[in-house]
């Protein structure tokens, strides 16, 4: 039999600046390693990230898309999902993909869905309904998730796939040595206010005026002058790089050099760099959000607090900080979790028995 051709369809490609890419960056890699009957390829709906030209690109790249299924060249379109102006973007895909007879596999990403949702007026929430509706397969995260596609958007449950994000396993992942230096935070995504690095400053300032001694990395493109002008103000700036947006090598990097993962967010659907973190043995300090919780054991494997919490969040740092055994046995803790829970190897392979049914169904 001829190979499923699977078009996996995300903003910016395996280029762009985000979680969707890397995770599909990951899953890609996997699939084309393991599952050979299976070949995938990813589509962009903007042709460039420059803020004047990348909406005007959509309609370039739907046409291709158009195209490439009237070629069939397109068996399965995966379509990967977020809030805002990507449900509308998604919504012609998968209109363009129905016409031609393609199934269709809605991947929900992107954080704060559930928000966005109740927000819209009931008109457009029909609209969701309907678009989420027309997916053969539904994918959600978690069981978070998954109980909103079904609850909210009224998806049938045999309509829902659960699949968790996926990292690849790093060989000799270990707990971290105790170093003669400082312990290193690490903190990687999109600087600004969703992410709460604003509360994280405010928190890593609460512990250096307690006398504690740290070193900190915060990793990402986004409000990087106001970050580093908050770490100036707060008299830690001497404390703090700003690298600026990082690629794969460097995440590898500032992960392995770390001793404690920091991800305060507000709002968050399953964040990759908190398995990543995982991935390689470090304790992850986050917030009781999205599908975080089912992520990471509070106590076991890091700890929780809630979204912007400063004295909470300064709390967890300060634990973490002064006890290096206990960083030790929750990174431990957190690779065993990554290896029966998020490992790429199976959200590849679930993935894989989803397109295949996918087109026997069709």
């Amino acid at each position: 039999m001829p190979p499923i051709n699977v078009s996996i369809v995300l903003p910016d490609g395996l280029g762009g600046k985000g979680g969707i890419a890397r995770i599909i960056t990951y899953l890609m890699r996997e699939i084309e390693a393991h599952h050979p009957d299976i070949r995938v390829s990813a589509h962009a709906t903007r042709l460039t990230e420059r803020k004047l030209l990348n909406h005007a690109s959509v309609p370039i790249g739907l046409a291709a898309f158009a195209l490439a299924c009237a070629r069939g060249r397109i068996d399965v379109a995966h379509i990967n999902v977020a809030a805002r102006g990507s449900t509308w973007r998604k919504g012609l895909y998968v209109a363009v993909a129905r016409a031609f007879g393609k199934p269709v596999i809605l991947h929900l990403h992107g954080s704060g869905y559930n928000e966005f949702y109740a927000g819209l007026s009931q008109q457009k929430q029909s609209a969701v309904r309907n678009l989420f509706g027309k997916a053969q397969h539904v994918v959600a995260l978690s069981a978070f998730w998954s109980a909103f596609v079904r609850d909210a958007l009224k998806i049938a449950p045999d309509h829902i796939a659960e699949i968790p994000n996926g990292v690849p396993a790093v060989p000799g992942a270990a707990p971290r040595a105790v170093g003669d230096g400082p312990p290193r935070i690490v903190f990687l995504g999109i600087l600004g206010q969703r992410k709460g690095v604003d509360v994280l400053i405010d928190a890593l300032a609460k512990v250096a005026g307690e006398g504690l001694a740290w070193q900190a990395v915060l990793g990402g493109n986004g409000e990087v002058a106001a970050a580093q002008e908050q770490a100036q103000r707060l008299g830690i700036a001497d404390r703090i790089s700003f690298p600026g947006w990082v690629g794969e090598e460097e995440v590898h990097r500032y992960l392995s050099d770390g001793d404690i993962f920091v991800l305060p967010s507000r709002a968050e659907n399953q964040p990759v760099a908190i398995l990543e973190a995982m991935a390689r043995a470090r304790p992850v300090i986050a917030t009781r959000i999205g599908a975080i919780p089912e992520q990471v054991a509070d106590g076991e494997t890091g700890l929780l607090v809630e979204p912007g919490d400063v004295d909470s969040l300064a709390a967890a740092l300060r634990t973490l900080i002064a006890d290096a055994p206990r960083r030790s046995a929750m990174g431990a803790a957190g690779l065993d979790r990554f290896a029966r829970f998020f490992s790429v190897e199976s959200c590849a392979s679930r993935f894989a028995d989803l397109y295949r049914s996918s087109v026997a169904k069709r």
